[in-house]
């Protein structure tokens, strides 16, 4: 019976938290949705605009004095679009405000299930590794080559790809200011 009565159109703060906790599991943490900051945070935008742009995944908006409404098309998911977390809105271009949004649970749920899944897993694994190239790169001393981390990442990282090393590799120097490790060559020892 509930499934009768219940909405399955869910805001999009609903739709951000069904998002990530299907991309990070246990590792979701509900404080990201209002951080904008955090690499989660980011990374799950991208999967939940990835998901509405794709037709996949039915969607409704409505103006706030609802006198203007439609679907939301995968052409209006463009690059002016934007998922407002803290008003639980979208700012939609054609309308040219923020808009009250729907998105449908359970094609949510199936998107992410079918297209998605072993990204879930690299990017969980990328940003694993990322936190873990900074704790190593923090010490100064450290001048291990790019083949060296990779080894050791792979290692800890079973499912991290090629690509997601590379970018967590970079992210990590511009953190820790280590653009040393980013100059092409032969490492300099330090005696110790």
């Amino acid at each position: 019976m509930s499934n009768l009565t219940s909405d399955p159109f869910v805001e999009p703060r609903e739709a951000f938290d069904l998002v990530g906790r299907t991309a990070y599991e246990d590792d979701w943490n509900a404080t990201w949705i209002d951080d904008p900051d955090a690499d989660e945070h980011r990374e799950v935008r991208l999967i939940l605009r990835n998901a509405l742009k794709s037709g996949q995944v039915r969607a409704h908006w409505s103006t706030t004095d609802f006198s203007f409404d439609g679907d939301l098309l995968p052409r209006d998911v463009d690059e002016f679009f934007q998922i407002l977390l803290r008003e639980d809105r979208v700012f939609h271009a054609r309308a040219n405000q923020p808009v009250y949004c729907k998105i449908h649970r359970d094609d949510l749920s199936g998107w992410m299930r079918s297209h998605e899944e072993r990204s879930f897993t690299t990017q969980r694994a990328k940003t694993q590794c990322l936190a873990w190239l900074v704790e190593q790169l923090r010490d100064q001393s450290y001048c291990p080559t790019y083949e060296e981390l990779r080894a050791k990442a792979k290692t800890k990282f079973s499912s991290l790809s090629q690509r997601a090393f590379k970018e967590a590799r970079e992210e990590a120097i511009k953190k820790t200011g280590r653009e040393d490790l980013s100059r092409p060559g032969r490492r300099k020892k330090t005696n110790q």
